[in-house]
């Protein structure tokens, strides 16, 4: 653990640094202005993300049950929301801690949930980098011509994929191969990656959960920077790609990274770097307290579930 809080502070600090570096100059009064002059956007924003985050939760009960593990709804949605809320203070935490409160609440073993976790970020990778090949197809190509790098931006995307079907072969062969008792559950989790079912269901949230991820971004967009409805969707898409580039990258809460990476991006596509400003500055905001709300409510949701099962 004293690991884990060293490298969320040195995280915290290069975080504090790139947001620095983004916010100088920052308009406050345009964002107070947007607050007041677009409510309804911000508040489509929230819906949007929430949606997303009630999918997430649905899909990981399908993947559980995949795994012959039945639970209610509310175990797997406030388990979500507890771990989202780790992850602001200490990254990667909030993996292991929604398995532990599962094994709490419901009795499910925690290597099986672990496993269906492995198998949800993996979906997550994969959607992440289609979406970062269309967008490198669309645009990035010329921002790789700048750089020199042009020419290889055809290998890179062959290796990128390649290189994601070999290690999950290898990652199940690895598994199966080293099957003692303990990993049993592991496997039995991770496997709930092609066999949950109905697929159809499987496969409409994990794109809809990417699509309300993107709408957010949209409606912030809407609101920082009313334009073309259209034009903002795709921008919507350049930004989506960068804060799960940010998400990756082992800092609290995506603090500085994502404001950093969605900026040159954004300044990339021909943004004005204001409005490109208020717009990572805004979405991150939105996006930070939402997840501290519902997180504290499913840490509430916790301590009464625990008193009843007390009493």
């Amino acid at each position: 653990m004293k690991r884990r809080i060293l490298e969320a502070l040195i995280g915290l600090a290069l975080g504090v640094v790139l947001l620095w570096w983004v916010l100088r100059g920052f308009d406050w009064h345009a964002l107070l202005h947007a607050l007041q002059r677009s409510t309804h956007w911000l508040l489509l924003t929230g819906l949007f993300m929430t949606a997303a985050h009630l999918m997430r939760a649905w899909r990981w009960q399908l993947m559980l049950r995949s795994s012959s593990i039945e639970v209610d709804f509310a175990a797997p949605w406030w388990a979500l929301m507890i771990g989202y809320l780790t992850n602001t203070a200490l990254p990667r935490v909030g993996e292991v801690l929604r398995c532990t409160l599962l094994w709490r609440w419901r009795q499910v073993p925690f290597p099986t949930a672990f496993g269906t976790v492995v198998a949800e970020r993996i979906i997550d990778l994969v959607t992440l980098l289609f979406l970062a090949i269309a967008v490198v197809i669309q645009e990035g190509v010329s921002w790789f011509n700048l750089l020199g790098w042009g020419d290889y931006v055809p290998y890179v995307i062959f290796g990128g994929i390649l290189g994601l079907i070999l290690g999950s072969l290898a990652l199940r062969y690895v598994l199966r191969g080293r099957l003692a008792g303990w990993l049993s559950p592991v496997i039995q989790g991770f496997e709930s990656l092609w066999r949950t079912r109905p697929l159809w269901l499987m496969l409409t949230l994990s794109v809809g959960i990417w699509a309300g991820y993107g709408g957010a971004i949209w409606g912030v967009m809407m609101a920082c920077s009313p334009g073309d409805a259209g034009a903002l969707i795709w921008a919507s898409v350049i930004l989506l790609v960068g804060s799960g580039l940010a998400m990756a990258i082992p800092v609290p809460g995506g603090i500085g990274t994502f404001h950093a990476i969605g900026l040159i991006l954004l300044k990339a596509s021909g943004w004005a770097e204001s409005d490109a400003k208020l717009t990572v500055f805004t979405a991150h905001a939105l996006q930070t307290l939402l997840i501290l709300g519902l997180g504290m409510m499913g840490l509430l949701w916790s301590m009464r579930h625990h008193l009843h099962k007390s009493l």
